[in-house]
């Protein structure tokens, strides 16, 4: 039994070298790459982009199909629950 009270002792010391030393580098570690960091926040910029693209262009066509000739109000936004008023130009035909 004193060999593995020995291993045990053995075994802790040496996490505890282990433990200083690193505590000693990890100031002079170099910075974390942001490589990865930008190509998330990139993709998911142009992964929003292309969905509002295509539920923009799925809400025309629905809108055609059962108003046809007339033209498309514009979308109001799907996460935004605050006013929403938009001014815009009459597109109706009666021109001046």
């Amino acid at each position: 039994m004193k060999w593995f009270w020995r291993a045990l002792a053995r075994r802790i010391e040496l996490n505890m070298e282990k433990r200083y030393l690193w505590d000693l580098v990890e100031p002079y570690q170099r910075p974390r790459p942001l490589a990865p960091f930008l190509l998330i926040n990139v993709a998911g910029f142009y992964t929003g982009l292309v969905t509002a693209a295509v539920s923009e262009q799925l809400y025309k066509e629905r809108y055609w199909e059962e108003h046809p000739g007339q033209a498309v109000p514009i979308m109001q936004p799907l996460l935004y629950v605050g006013p929403y008023k938009v001014r815009r130009e009459d597109f109706s035909d009666g021109s001046k």
